[in-house]
């Protein structure tokens, strides 16, 4: 029995210019749809070219025979799954709670329907990355048709695929956010199908203070001098938005991979790094779990950034940072990998630092409950744990990074408390109980 297939061209755009113009798109290979077997089928050009652009760290092997050989796989779950839903790497791509709800009415899909969401949101993906279909006249792809003829499946004709929302945007994470362009002094979401440079991040109606409190982090790990995003809080009125927003205020965070002017930065979270699902965010073990996780990133970075040693002590300040900070929502999908150079990877900058610990008070345990398990993990984490996470990382010189790390604490204990004068008060009480010695690392 013969039915349909819908497939949609996959493009990697190349890195910035020396002047920062855009770099151009190129394609890299197709993502089909039969049935439930959703797959990506990449180009030979960009299988056996040793230069490739990355698309994902999960895509390459230990030498390069053996990344040829997962790139070019029938059966490999990081390439095709027969469950409805993309593989991983894709998945992370899509919106979360209602930001994926959003979507799907923009689309006039269902909200489980992973090809609609991607195929709605194509022009403004995470990284560098882009999505369209492919005119209907122009056939099946042979590498499409040869995957699936191979597996015994009778492919005869292609299925429609309707292009790309105009200012639809895929934004990974729960909290409600909407992809932006500057106009003039203003943010707009209407950006006539362009990719959006800016993120606007609201607040929540359980947690009106949720844009204060995480502009305070980005402030406090400003003062320590790490790698942020640029953020900045507008008023409702700077923002020119679709819906009706019972907020005044709105975190505006510039885009590391989405640059004014069209250029595009490719980038990947850790999730996708480490091939977890979108539910596995916090790790595959909650607690203790997320040392774990950290251990492995810090290898990942050590291994193969192309500055690892910038990369790792900025990790590590990372850590301890958050830690003082309550910020137990640092999950694999708010740590990222960029690709300057469309190959190799850096440590992004700081992005989504939140105070989630200000949010326990008041509420039953059942509350945040995972937060809370990891926030346990954190507060009881000491500097013989961090010795014995360093050496666990496969990192050199402990004794130094060590020693680097009591000048973060140090410097988080001098400067943080001015900067919490206008933090919301429930933050202001957490970050300083934490600073005053109820972590191990702040004794």
């Amino acid at each position: 029995m013969s039915t349909a297939i819908r497939y949609l061209r996959l493009y990697l755009h190349r890195p910035p210019q020396a002047d920062g113009s855009a770099g151009g798109r190129e394609a890299i290979g197709y993502l089909s749809q039969y049935g439930d077997i959703l797959r990506v089928s990449f180009d030979e050009g960009y299988i056996r070219n040793p230069q490739r652009p990355t698309l994902s760290l999960s895509y390459r092997g230990a030498d390069e025979a053996a990344t040829q050989q997962i790139l070019a796989s029938a059966r490999d779950a990081r390439l095709v799954r027969t469950d409805g839903r993309w593989p991983v790497y894709f998945q992370n791509l899509l919106p979360e709670g209602h930001n994926r709800e959003r979507l799907a009415r923009e689309r006039g899909c269902s909200p489980d329907d992973e090809f609609e969401l991607l195929a709605a949101a194509g022009h403004d993906l995470m990284g560098a990355l882009e999505v369209e279909p492919v005119p209907a006249q122009d056939g099946i792809p042979d590498v499409v048709r040869h995957w699936h003829t191979t597996q015994g499946l009778d492919v005869l004709e292609p299925g429609f695929v309707e292009y790309p929302v105009e200012d639809a945007a895929s934004l990974p994470g729960v909290v409600t956010k909407f992809s932006a362009v500057p106009d003039g002094r203003r943010y707009t979401v209407h950006r006539r199908g362009t990719a959006g440079s800016v993120i606007l991040k609201l607040p929540t109606t359980a947690h009106p203070d949720l844009v204060a409190n995480e502009f305070t982090g980005y402030q406090l790990c400003q003062a320590l001098g790490l790698n942020v995003a640029d953020a900045r809080v507008i008023t409702r009125a700077e923002a020119d938005l679709p819906d009706t927003v019972p907020f005044n205020d709105i975190l505006a965070v510039q885009r590391f991979d989405h640059l004014p002017g069209g250029a595009r930065v490719h980038m990947e979270e850790f999730n996708q790094v480490l091939g977890y699902t979108p539910r596995q965010k916090y790790g595959k073990t909650h607690g203790k779990g997320v040392l774990q996780d950290w251990a492995t990133m810090l290898r990942v970075l050590n291994r193969l950034s192309s500055q690892p040693v910038h990369d790792t002590r900025e990790f590590l300040a990372r850590m301890v940072a958050f830690i003082l900070m309550g910020n137990t929502d640092a999950h694999l999908k708010n740590w990222a990998l960029i690709y300057p150079d469309g190959r190799t990877p850096q440590l992004a900058p700081v992005y989504d630092p939140v105070c989630v610990a200000a949010f326990f008070d008041g509420l039953p345990e059942s509350h945040y409950a995972v937060n809370r398990a990891i926030d346990r993990t954190l507060r009881a984490f000491t500097w013989h744990d961090m010795e014995a996470l360093l050496k666990t990382a496969g990192l050199l010189r402990v004794p130094r990074h060590l020693a680097l790390l009591r000048d973060v604490v140090r410097l988080a204990r001098a400067d943080w408390p001015q900067l919490l004068h206008t933090a919301p008060p429930a933050m202001q009480r957490t970050v300083l109980q934490r600073l005053q010695g109820a972590t191990a690392l702040g004794l």
